[in-house]
């Protein structure tokens, strides 16, 4: 009897959490990757986890599975649970182009010219393809930020000209720079510390110098050339191309094995202040 209406009770639940699928299209750009299964499969193509069209379904039959509730032999339960499931390396490919509107955790919300808004998820195993480039204020960097420029410090590690331009850039996993040599003008990649008002102070592990401090300004560019999404920027153009998940008429997807994304052009006289560039929503 008590099982009879466990399974009534399951049959009853994910009957109601599927009324929601069309409403919820959540996805962990984080979640597991499939078991013993590369990320990137044998001709180059990426190998996606499975996307769960409602998340809050899934969970739920997990949680009553382990209890003991649901057998996985009522087809009133296990039909809904498989159509929650959506094979991504199944899915059509494509191209998506348009201006990002929101930024989050290795997503991007992009509209497109006729208006549609699209979510461009990156592979949670890191091995989608990321281009960012494009010139914005200097005044946008932040600490962790890596930064390349020509410069010359003393012995204590201070400059004294006014940085005109550097190079925000991603480096491979271990890089070590070189070290800083006082009164030596030299290409220097350190790490950014913090920017406080017009001083912009770095950190390197090489050398003898691991404190180094620069003065920028409102007209100091930094172009951007990075391979990491957090880079991205409200306003930003962005070209992804994927695998294309059409949910509904409101949810649209692109599980990106490319995403190219390009700075709008930098008009020095018309520099927008830090907030105002960087208004990203990372959930």
């Amino acid at each position: 009897m008590l099982k009879t209406l466990s399974l009534a009770w399951c049959a009853i639940l994910v009957a109601a959490l599927a009324s929601e699928v069309s409403a919820q299209y959540t996805y962990d750009p984080y979640a597991p990757a499939p078991k013993d299964e590369p990320p990137v499969k044998a001709d180059g193509t990426l190998n996606w986890p499975t996307f769960y069209r409602s998340e809050k379904m899934q969970k739920a039959y997990e949680n009553l599975w382990m209890m003991g509730s649901c057998g996985g032999t009522n087809k009133n339960i296990t039909i809904p649970v498989m159509k929650n499931r959506v094979d991504i390396n199944t899915m059509p490919k494509g191209t998506i182009e348009g201006q990002v509107i929101r930024v989050g955790k290795g997503q991007l919300w992009v509209r497109d010219a006729g208006g549609k808004v699209t979510t461009v998820a990156t592979h949670p195993a890191g091995v989608s393809r990321v281009e960012v480039s494009g010139d914005v204020s200097a005044r946008m960097l932040k600490p962790g930020m890596i930064v390349r420029l020509m410069g010359t410090v003393d012995q204590v590690g201070r400059a004294t000209d006014t940085i005109k331009e550097l190079d925000v850039v991603s480096v491979p996993a271990g890089f070590e720079p070189d070290g800083v040599e006082p009164e030596h003008r030299q290409l220097i990649v350190a790490e950014v510390f913090s920017l406080r008002g017009d001083r912009l102070q770095l950190k390197t592990p090489s050398g003898n110098l691991h404190r180094l401090s620069f003065m920028i300004s409102d007209e100091t560019i930094a172009h951007i050339q990075a391979k990491e999404l957090g880079y991205t920027t409200v306003g930003d153009q962005v070209s992804a191309k994927g695998r294309i998940y059409n949910g509904d008429n409101s949810s649209h997807w692109v599980f990106a094995s490319d995403v190219t994304v390009t700075k709008p052009e930098l008009n020095t006289k018309q520099l927008q202040s830090v907030d105002e560039l960087f208004k990203l929503s990372a959930n």
